[in-house]
């Protein structure tokens, strides 16, 4: 075992862990927060800085901005306050328990996931040989390294035969 199988292993305790504080219902609606907010606030963001423009003079760069910031913040929030809700009734339901078990799946599976990807694209991309060498010689990272690829590379077979698409 290396300092890079090391490193995983705190990593994956790290995402359990937090799993674990935050129960499975506010995992679920901070991940659907940020891409739910996220995509809107990609979607809106043009759409609320004309209206912010009209209400207040600022600079269009800023108005462009602000209404990003603002589209994706508020979502975030209600998102997080339903999960809170959501939890809050689980513990009177007592169901807390069930809550954190499958938080610490759902940590877990989080942060394989984000390794897969991350460790995949230190392979993919130029990094030094030094980082490579590492890489290789940690039986923990090359598990990730090829379920990032296949991850990545059933992305890609999906993108290609998608309706509306050639092959």
């Amino acid at each position: 075992m290396n300092l890079i199988d090391i490193l995983i292993w705190i990593v994956l305790l790290v995402f359990v862990i937090k799993g674990f504080m935050k129960g499975l219902v506010r995992e679920v609606c901070s991940l659907l927060g940020l891409v739910i907010g996220g995509w809107a606030a990609f979607k809106y963001y043009p759409y609320l800085a004309e209206s912010l423009r009209s209400l207040i003079r600022i600079p269009q760069p800023v108005a462009l901005a602000l209404s990003f910031l603002l589209v994706f913040l508020v979502l975030g929030l209600l998102f997080y306050l339903f999960g809170h809700l959501i939890t809050v009734v689980f513990k009177i339901m007592l169901l807390g328990g069930i809550n954190r078990v499958g938080g610490v799946v759902f940590g877990l599976l989080e942060g394989a996931f984000l390794l897969c990807m991350l460790l995949y694209l230190a392979t993919a991309k130029p990094v030094p040989d030094r980082v490579k060498g590492y890489l290789q010689h940690s039986r923990t990272a090359q598990m990730f390294i090829v379920s990032g690829r296949e991850i990545v590379a059933g992305w890609d077979s999906a993108h290609r035969v998608s309706p509306g698409r050639n092959k």
